[in-house]
C-alpha cells in the first residue's frame, strides 16, 4: 500500500485551508444550543457618547457655564418613560423602541481614560482580567460553535474562555465561508486542487494516529483540535448559503459634521451579525461605531451621530424582523462614558465619568424603564438597591452593576462564578424585574 508524502510546504498549507476557523481557546461545557437561545449583541458608541445631548437630557443653570445650545431655545421633551434632548432623531427612536427599551441613567464610569472605560463597560471590570460581556455569553451558550464570537468593532476582551473572529467587512466573511473560491471572479482556486489533495493526506494521517494507544495527553487535545477545526470549516457552508450577492450588501456611509468627515459601516456589521445568527454558527456579537470624542464642535457632531445610530437601529430590527431572530435578540448600547457638564472654548465638550446604557429587546416585559437619575449638572444619584429610587443612602452605580444585572437576566453569572469570573462583591440590582414600580 503506498503512502503519499507531503513536503513541509505542503503539509503547512494543508494545515492553514483547514484551520480557517478560530477554535476554542478552552472547551467549555454548559447547557442551551446556539439554535433555538438567545442571542447578545453589543453597540458600542466609540469616544463617549453625549448623554446630555440624547437620553440624559440637561438644560443650561443660571450662573453655571453653558451645558447645551439646544438648551437655549428647546426645552427636553418625553415619550412615554423616557425624557430626551429634542434634537437629532431622538423622538422617533424613542417613539419607536420605547416600549422595547430599558434606559440606565447615572452610570458612573470612575474615569476620563478612553481605554479604562470602554473596558469597565464591555467587562464589568475596569481593570484586565475579566472578559467581555459578548465573550462570557458565547463561552457558556455555544462555546463550540466556529463564530459563537464575533467582533464586528470596538473593544473585546475573551480572559481565555473562548475564541474570537474579527471582520472588518462582509467580504472578509465571505472569503472565510468559500477559502477555495476566488473572491473577485467565483472561480476555484488554482491551487485548491493540490490543497485538496494534501488535505485527503493530512486527514489520513490523523486518522492513523487517533488509533495509537501511546498517545500523550496533549497530543490527544491536539489532534481533537484539529478534528474540531475541520468540523468548522465545514459547517461554515451553512453561512456562504446566505451571503447576499455584492449589490445586496449594505455599503458604508459617508457624513461631514463639524467640519469633519466620518465614514461608518454599522449597518453591514449589522447585517453581517444576522447573517452569522441566522447560520446557527454563533450566539454573540459586537458593533460599533465611533467619532463620539468630539472635543470640537461637539453639538454637531454628537447630532450627525446619533441621527445615524436612530436610522442604523431602525435598520438592524427590521432585518432581524426579516429574518426572524428579533424575538431572541438582547441589544445592549453604551458607550465609554459621557462628556462634560460644560462646552469649552472650541464648542467641545472634554470626557466625563457619567454615562448611560440602554438595553432593548423585543417584546421586553421591562420595557419603557427609566432607571437611575443625574442632578441638573450631570452628576450621578444614589439610587437603593431594592427599589431602584434615588436615595442618598443607595449605591452608586457603576457598569459593575449593569453587567451583573445582565449576566443574572441571561442566565450566564452562575457560569461565570463556576469559572471564577463572577461579580459576587457587586451588588444584585433588580434592574429587569418587570413588576418594579421604578417611577418616582
Amino acid at each position: 500500500m503506498s503512502r503519499t508524502l507531503l513536503s513541509r510546504r505542503q503539509f503547512l498549507q494543508a494545515s492553514v485551508a483547514t484551520s480557517l476557523t478560530i477554535s476554542p481557546a478552552m472547551r467549555v461545557y454548559s447547557q442551551g444550543t446556539s439554535e433555538a437561545g438567545r442571542l447578545l449583541v453589543t453597540l458600542q458608541l466609540d469616544g463617549g457618547a453625549d448623554v446630555t445631548m440624547f437620553c440624559d437630557p440637561k438644560v443650561n443653570i443660571r450662573g453655571e457655564p453653558k451645558i447645551n445650545h439646544w438648551a437655549d431655545t428647546l426645552d427636553p421633551e418625553q415619550a412615554g418613560a423616557f425624557w430626551f434632548a429634542p434634537v437629532a432623531e431622538n423622538k422617533a427612536l424613542f417613539e419607536r423602541f420605547g416600549e422595547d427599551t430599558l434606559l440606565i441613567n447615572g452610570v458612573d464610569a470612575q474615569t476620563n481614560s478612553h481605554e479604562t472605560g470602554k473596558l469597565f463597560n464591555w467587562t464589568g471590570a475596569n481593570s484586565e482580567g475579566q472578559p467581555s460581556l459578548s465573550a462570557l455569553f458565547a463561552a457558556a451558550r455555544a462555546p463550540t460553535e466556529p463564530l459563537a464570537y464575533s467582533v464586528f468593532g470596538g473593544l473585546s476582551r475573551t480572559a481565555g474562555i473562548v475564541g474570537y473572529n474579527r471582520f472588518d467587512d462582509l467580504s472578509v466573511l465571505r472569503g472565510l465561508t468559500q477559502p477555495s473560491i476566488e473572491p473577485w471572479s467565483g472561480e476555484t482556486k488554482k491551487w485548491q486542487v493540490d490543497i485538496g489533495r494534501a488535505q485527503r493526506a493530512v486527514d489520513r494521517e490523523a486518522s492513523r494516529l487517533w488509533e495509537l494507544d501511546n498517545l500523550s495527553v496533549r497530543q490527544r487535545v491536539n489532534l481533537e483540535r484539529f478534528r474540531d477545526a475541520r468540523d468548522s470549516r465545514d459547517s461554515l457552508a451553512q453561512l456562504a448559503d446566505l451571503i447576499p450577492a455584492d449589490d445586496q450588501i449594505v455599503q458604508r456611509e459617508d457624513f461631514t459634521a463639524g467640519g469633519t468627515m466620518f465614514s461608518s459601516n454599522l449597518k453591514q456589521q449589522m447585517q453581517s451579525a444576522l447573517l452569522v445568527f441566522q447560520s446557527g454558527l454563533g450566539v454573540a456579537a459586537d458593533l460599533s461605531i465611533g467619532g463620539f470624542d468630539s472635543h470640537e464642535e461637539n453639538e454637531p457632531i454628537q447630532i450627525a451621530l446619533l441621527s445615524h445610530l436612530y436610522e442604523a437601529l431602525s435598520f438592524f430590527w427590521d432585518e432581524a424582523n426579516a429574518r426572524g431572530l428579533a424575538d431572541r435578540i438582547l441589544l445592549v448600547i453604551g458607550s465609554d462614558f459621557g462628556r462634560t457638564n460644560y462646552i469649552n472654548e472650541g464648542n467641545g465638550k472634554d470626557h466625563w465619568p457619567i454615562g448611560s446604557y440602554l438595553i432593548m429587546e423585543q417584546g421586553a416585559t421591562w420595557g419603557n424603564r427609566a432607571i437611575g437619575s443625574t442632578d441638573a449638572l450631570h452628576f450621578a444619584e444614589r439610587i437603593d438597591p431594592k427599589t431602584l429610587k434615588q436615595s442618598a443612602k443607595g449605591v452608586m452605580v457603576t457598569p459593575a452593576h449593569v453587567h451583573k444585572a445582565i449576566r443574572e437576566y441571561v442566565g450566564i453569572e452562575e457560569f461565570a462564578t463556576s469559572i471564577g469570573l463572577g461579580l459576587a462583591d457587586v451588588d444584585s440590582l433588580p434592574l429587569f424585574d418587570p413588576l418594579l414600580d421604578v417611577t418616582a
